[in-house]
Order: structure tokens, then C-alpha cells, then sequence
């Protein structure tokens, strides 16, 4: 394909479709130094201000997982808790620790990232711009401690060496594309999104059907069943209960709305990535040696739209139209003036720091509790207020406890009635002396109702109406109060704490069908 020049898009300079030459080992060593460095700003961001306001629900579940150790989990695959295990180990339970495997895991996908837009053909300066224009994405996803890092890293991985195979030929990369697929399937199942649409690709298209006969390709595959293997066996011998529950949760999603402005989500994860997006896909699509990476943003932009799925379920398919813009802006500007090299680049990283300062605004822990820009997150970001007054509520089930009877507290359980809850209590009850926490709810079912058949139960996270079916007597006792008036999931849907007495049933009947997905 011919470069064109003038005013003609850059889109149609970016890839060269000539045999490339073979990449220097010494300057492949400089950039992944000049790439990691860069990176490393997620990190040190990270340990400014990785305590953030408190863990939050969802971390609370995965760091119970982390000391319940198995090779799958109801919701999720086993990854997450896993680093969060090795967190545990290496420097205890801490905020800014249990976060720490997210951080790290982000900064080795930026480099990733850049190293895509080098398969690409791109020099060092269109590593580094797709490597700022994937910052804002690491930068958020850090922020907590998640499957999202772990799955965007399995993405990077297939992505950039299907790359390598495409610049290269040398198909034993499809092994290194079996590894992101393995490591896929530990991270979160939304690797089969883009899996699906690698298949399809190489199907749909005449000049890459020829790697589905091919057996790096295969051995690549069996590496990925083999990485893989011991979640599908978890998972076969629970009988695949993962798929009941995505199912569950999907239906719950789309029925409050959570799946709504799918597309318009993509604007605003984009912002001034946008034309980088547009230009990188275009020109992936006219090119015949890299059309096939194109699948990786076409086909799950597609599949999750048509699935109802949430906007930020495609944040990892962004790194390779980046790549391939970056790449492409860097040989449009070849041809043009110092100068007016220098002004574009400076524009583009102003852009992108601009960007970051928005992210950091919104979406990062930064600010004084109780400061003018605290209370807007608060109000704006509910995954931020969703960190606020774990110690607090737990504090508050203590206090209840402590008005039992002598009687009571001898056969007293605390029953959390959603993750979050449970997960916090089984953090900070111990100081107050409160006995680990049973619950309904995901991997919490499995652990049962405890050593004995509690008659009393203190009950959070749940409503007076719905407790009241299963005991005899239940009654508000007290109510949840968050610091500086913060509303969140437990302030506003389950504020109440509640005991209840004496089941209507006996409890392998009540639990044997009280088994609840979240």
C-alpha cells in the first residue's frame, strides 16, 4: 500500500504492507526500558494514593476469596484473588497492598501496548503516544483491585502476538496467543469476546484461513486448554454454576438499566483518543497484512452490544487501534517538518495529560473526605462512595451485639445479607470479637451456616420485610450511618440492622434454597 502524502489522512500512511525488516534486539531492549519507565507512573501513582477512601464491595469480596483459595469462585475466575493471596503474604491487608497486583498488572499491559504499536511497524515515538493514550484506562482500572487489570492483561497478550505473527510469519507466536487466552480464562470470561471474533476473522478472511492449518496454531490452543485447565475442572465439578450466576447478574443488569448507553460510554472512555480510535481502525481495515487485528475492536464492539453488555467491558480492545493510530500519525508526520513534528507531539501529550487530570478528577481517591471535590465524587461516582464506612457499619453491628443477652450471645451469628457486608465484617469483626460472618450470597453459601444452628442473628444488608418471612421475630435495632452523610448501596437500599430469632424452618431447609447470586 503506497503512503500518501499532502492532506491526505494519515490513516492511509500508517501500515506498509513491504516485507518489514527484522527488529534490533538492542533497540528492542531501549524501548521496553523507555515503556517501562513510563509505566511505572501507575505504580508510583498507586502508592500516593492507593489507600483511597477505604476497600471497596467488590474488594471485600475477593479479599475474603483471597483466603479461601480454590481454582474458581461462583462470579469470577480465580486470578484476582489469587495476587490478592500474594499481596496478603508479602505485605499483609492493607488498601494500598491489596491493590498493588492491579497497579503492576496495569503497567506491564502499557508496555505491552506499546510493544503492539512496534509489531505495528512504529518507532519510539508511536510506542510512547499509545502508551499515553492507554494511561487513562490504566490509571482507573489500578484504582481498585479487580478482574478488569487481570483480563486487560490477557487481551494485550493475545493481541500483540497475533501481531507478531502477522509482521513476522513465524507462527510460533499463536503459542504466546494461547497464553493470553489461558490467562484470559483465569482473569474474567469476557476473553471469549475477542476469541470468538479472532476465529471469525480468520475464517471470513481468504488470506488467513491458512493459520487454521497450521500447528503452532493448535499447539497454540492447547497451550491455552492447558493454562485454562484447572478453572474448567473447578468449573465442570460445580457444575458450571458461573453460568447460572452471569446469567442471573446479566438479567438483573439490563433490568435496572446498567446496560444502557453502551455506545456513548465509548465516547467518553475515548475523549481525545477519539481520532487515534477512528484513524487506527481504518487503517488497520486497509491493510491487508494487519486487517485481522481489527476483529479485536469490530468483533467485541459487536458481540457486546448485541450480549447488553456494559460500556467498560471493551476498555481492552482499545490498545490496538491505538497502536495502529499512533503508528499512523508518527509516519504522516515523517514527512513534515521538525517543528511541526515537535508542536503535533507536544499537542498530543497535553491532550493526554489533560485526559489523565480528568480520569484523576472523577474517578481516582485523591481528594480530602469531606473537601468540595470529595463530595462531588461522592455524589458523581458510586463506585468511590461505594469505598466509604466499612469499619463504621461494622462498628455498628458490634454495638448491637453488645445488647444481646448473656443467652443470646451464646448461640448468636452475625448474617450479612450481600457481599460487601459480609466481606467487611469478616475484615474488621475480629477486633470487635464478632464471629466470621455467614452469608447467602456467592462463594459465602459454600462455607455454610457455621459450627452450630444459630438461634439469634444480627442482620445486615438485608430489610425488615424480607427477614421477616424466615424467623419468628425479627426488628430494626439500629440503622447504618455512613461518615459526612455519604449514600451508597448500604445507606440507601439495606440501611437497617436487624435481629431475628428462631427460624420457621430448620436450617438445611431455609439454606438449602437460599442460595443468592451478586
Amino acid at each position: 500500500m503506497g503512503t500518501k502524502r499532502g492532506g491526505s489522512s494519515y490513516a492511509l500512511a500508517m501500515l506498509t504492507d513491504k516485507p518489514m525488516t527484522p527488529l534490533r534486539r538492542d533497540v528492542f531492549v531501549r524501548d521496553v526500558v523507555v515503556l517501562s519507565a513510563l509505566a511505572a507512573v501507575v505504580i508510583v501513582v498507586h502508592f500516593l494514593m492507593g489507600n483511597g477512601y477505604g476497600f471497596h464491595r467488590d474488594e471485600l469480596q475477593f479479599l475474603d476469596d483471597a483466603r479461601h483459595l480454590q481454582w474458581g469462585f461462583v462470579p469470577y475466575p480465580p486470578m484476582t484473588s489469587f495476587f490478592g493471596r500474594v499481596a496478603i503474604a508479602m505485605f499483609g491487608i492493607s488498601v494500598q497492598a491489596f491493590r498493588l497486583p492491579a497497579a503492576v498488572v496495569d503497567a506491564v499491559s502499557l508496555v505491552l501496548a506499546g510493544l503492539m504499536a512496534r509489531e505495528l511497524g512504529g518507532r519510539r515515538a508511536a510506542q510512547v503516544v499509545t502508551l499515553l493514550l492507554c494511561l487513562p484506562i490504566a490509571l482507573a482500572l489500578s484504582s481498585l483491585m479487580q478482574y478488569t487489570s487481570f483480563d486487560m492483561l490477557a487481551w494485550t497478550v493475545l493481541i500483540v502476538s497475533t501481531a507478531a505473527v502477522l509482521r513476522t510469519g513465524d507462527e510460533r507466536f499463536w503459542m504466546g496467543a494461547g497464553l493470553g487466552v489461558g490467562l484470559g480464562v483465569l482473569s474474567k470470561y469476557a476473553i471469549v469476546f475477542p476469541l470468538v471474533s479472532l476465529l471469525a476473522g480468520m475464517v471470513l478472511l481468504p488470506s488467513q484461513r491458512r493459520h487454521l492449518k497450521s500447528r503452532w496454531f493448535w499447539m497454540g490452543a492447547l497451550v491455552a486448554v492447558v493454562v485454562a485447565a484447572p478453572n474448567l475442572i473447578w468449573l465442570a465439578r460445580h457444575h458450571f454454576i458461573t453460568v447460572q450466576m452471569e446469567h442471573s447478574i446479566h438479567a438483573r443488569d439490563v433490568r435496572m438499566g446498567r446496560a444502557e448507553g453502551y455506545f456513548t460510554d465509548q465516547l467518553k472512555f475515548m475523549m481525545f483518543g477519539l481520532p487515534f480510535a477512528v484513524g487506527g481502525l481504518v487503517a488497520l481495515l486497509r491493510s491487508p497484512r494487519f486487517r485481522l487485528l481489527s476483529v479485536f475492536y469490530l468483533g467485541p464492539l459487536v458481540l457486546f452490544a448485541l450480549a447488553k453488555g456494559r460500556g467498560y467491558y471493551l476498555l481492552p480492545a482499545y490498545p490496538v487501534v491505538y497502536a495502529a493510530g499512533a503508528v499512523g500519525l508518527e509516519r504522516w508526520l515523517a514527512t513534515r517538518r521538525k517543528a511541526m513534528r515537535g508542536v503535533v507531539y507536544g499537542v498530543v501529550m497535553a491532550a493526554m495529560l489533560l485526559e489523565v487530570a480528568a480520569v484523576a478528577w472523577e474517578a481516582l481517591p485523591i481528594w480530602r473526605p469531606g473537601s468540595a471535590a470529595w463530595k462531588w465524587q461522592m455524589k458523581n461516582n458510586y463506585d468511590l462512595a461505594n469505598e466509604v464506612g466499612w469499619p463504621q457499619i461494622v462498628a455498628e453491628v458490634a454495638a448491637v451485639r453488645d445488647e444481646l443477652t448473656p443467652d443470646e450471645r451464646s448461640s448468636y451469628a452475625v448474617l450479612a445479607e450481600n457481599y460487601g457486608a459480609a466481606g467487611a465484617v469478616a475484615l474488621y469483626g475480629p477486633a470487635y470479637g464478632l464471629p466470621v460472618p455467614i452469608a447467602t450470597v456467592n462463594d459465602f453459601y459454600d462455607r455454610g451456616w457455621g459450627p452450630f444452628e444459630p438461634q439469634t442473628l444480627i442482620v445486615v444488608g438485608g430489610r425488615l420485610e424480607d427477614e421477616s418471612r424466615f424467623f419468628e421475630s425479627c426488628k430494626v435495632v439500629g440503622m447504618v450511618h455512613l461518615p459526612y452523610g455519604v449514600e451508597n448501596e448500604e445507606s440507601e437500599d439495606h440501611p437497617q440492622i436487624l435481629v431475628c430469632r428462631h427460624l420457621k424452618e430448620a436450617w438445611p431447609v431455609v439454606w438449602g434454597r437460599s442460595r443468592d447470586f451478586s
